[in-house]
């Protein structure tokens, strides 16, 4: 009898403590789905929408009714945004620049460190985004520079002659097939948009007979971005499941990136650390050298690792995320040609064909810009931004977010919010535009490069590229259809850590 009792207690402590896990919620926080072990409500993500985890969490917050749930992801506690004050207040709130220490993002590094910029905080983050932004802008990074335009003008002239004339290198067979006139997306802008930002980093640009390296970096970039998601994925709630499928977890194609990612910007580093002379300044990476060989404390991190990592993370977005967005225009003009000819219409009245578009017609082509800016809107990059985290014990939208806490607010809700845009699955530039016609910047309130202290630092130069290559494109070509080839399936889109088209080949045809 006594046995019977003694598991019979056992019994209901477990059923307790088992609901307890599964339904315990710490006071004030917002309400969503149950955890379970190991996972946590992970599941539940992957069963609403197993692709586009951040569509799951906007369902699940429909389904709760509140702009903003509660989750768990593995062990972290997780709170997701989908209203646009909510989203501001989390992106301009500095007790939100924390970021979580997740598996991914300790796996770019040889080291399993976090390092860099993207995933850091405290005054490591400070100091190193200081820095690097304050000597970047010298260069010519984040504003209006003529010299950069100069190299983005021929960066752009190498890209159109590439597509002429077909290619001439190896490497360039995976851009353009043979021919010319059909190009692979979302492969091809990038080397050149990442050609013009390393002008800025490194003073020096690699010719088109040089550019395998690139292409690969290219190739591998997109592969990371593509086998990561908002989350961080299972090998950042069960590490140790890469041991035992390594290629199901996805963790073969994020170290493969990661390895010849960090290759390839350790030999830069190390190329300028072995040929630096005090005596002469060649470019930004003898200015950091400088500030490494000055004995700072620890804590500011500047160190090879360090200037490695924060390296990758400034150009990163150069030779991955801007060719993709490029490719997202891309995939919106194909399907909406009266936009693509109204913007010929446009680059023809302001431009002419004698020479390529500048950054100076950029504020007499209103449309244009408008285009873009709807596209960034309507196809939210990085939907769910970069995860953040609580500093502190915080309230937000009338809950309790405690210290610690993965806070995301979601761009993809806040783009697609009836509240704010009145029909916002409808691609309509003109919602930028006034009365007039021309562009009214009071009436974009997206935000697809984030806000606050962790606003995305290219957002400058990512601008400035949209514009120019698109421009580029349409004055010369036209998008159309080969034999064979159907307009895009957005729905066939990837999401990974950001939006991706699928790979796939565009006929151009000379205008």
């Amino acid at each position: 009898m006594f046995t019977v009792l003694l598991l019979s207690l056992v019994a209901i402590i477990f059923i307790y403590q088992s609901y307890k896990y599964v339904f315990h919620r710490p006071a004030g926080f917002p309400p969503g789905p149950p955890r379970l072990p190991f996972f946590g409500s992970y599941l539940f993500l992957l069963l609403v929408n197993y692709k586009y985890l951040h569509k799951a969490a906007l369902s699940l917050s429909k389904w709760y009714k509140s702009d903003i749930i509660g989750l768990y992801v593995g062990k972290f506690r997780v709170a997701v945004v989908h209203n646009g004050e909510g989203v501001r207040e989390i992106l301009n709130n500095q007790s939100y620049d924390g970021r979580p220490g997740l598996f991914l993002s300790k796996m770019r590094d040889p080291g399993d460190c976090v390092r860099g910029i993207f995933f850091q905080e405290g005054l490591l983050w400070k100091e190193q985004r200081r820095f690097i932004l304050r000597y970047l802008r010298d260069f010519g990074f984040g504003r209006r520079f003529d010299q950069l335009e100069m190299v983005i003008n021929e960066e752009i002239t190498d890209m159109i002659d590439l597509i002429r004339s077909g290619p001439r290198y190896e490497h360039e067979h995976l851009l353009v097939k043979p021919g010319g006139y059909r190009i692979q997306l979302p492969m091809f802008f990038n080397p050149f948009s990442a050609n013009s930002h390393f002008s800025i980093v490194y003073n020096e640009r690699i010719p088109r007979a040089e550019m395998g390296k690139l292409v690969k970096l290219v190739n591998l970039g997109i592969q990371f971005q593509r086998n990561a998601d908002d989350y961080g994925r299972l090998l950042s709630i069960m590490p140790w499941i890469r041991h035992i499928w390594p290629e199901t977890s996805g963790y073969n194609k994020l170290n493969e990136s990661n390895l010849y990612i960090y290759k390839y910007f350790a030999e830069f580093v190390d190329r300028h650390i072995d040929s630096y002379d005090e005596c002469c300044e060649r470019n930004f990476l003898d200015l950091y050298i400088t500030e490494m060989k000055k004995g700072l404390p620890k804590e500011y991190g500047f160190n090879r690792e360090q200037f490695i990592m924060g390296l990758i993370d400034f150009s990163f977005p150069a030779f991955t995320a801007i060719g993709v967005q490029l490719s997202l225009i891309v995939q919106y003009l194909m399907l909406y040609p009266e936009v693509a000819k109204r913007i010929q219409r446009e680059i023809d009245e302001v431009v002419g064909s004698g020479r390529l578009p500048t950054l100076e017609d950029r504020q007499k082509m209103p449309y244009t810009e408008a285009t873009i800016r709807e596209n960034l809107r309507i196809e939210t990059l990085v939907p769910s931004d970069v995860p953040h985290k609580a500093l502190e014990d915080t309230e937000l939208m009338g809950y309790h977010i405690p210290k610690d806490t993965i806070v995301l607010p979601s761009l993809y809700a806040m783009h697609l919010d009836k509240r704010m845009w009145k029909d916002p699955e409808n691609f309509r530039p003109e919602r930028f535009l006034d009365d007039d016609g021309k562009l009214c910047l009071k009436k974009d309130v997206s935000l697809p490069f984030g806000a606050g202290k962790r606003l995305c630092a290219g957002e400058t130069f990512a601008r400035n590229m949209l514009f120019l290559m698109t421009t580029a494109m349409l004055q010369s070509f036209d998008y159309t259809l080969a034999p064979g080839d159907s307009l895009p399936d957005l729905a066939k889109n990837h999401n990974g850590l950001i939006i991706s088209p699928p790979d796939f080949w565009v006929q151009l045809k000379e205008r």
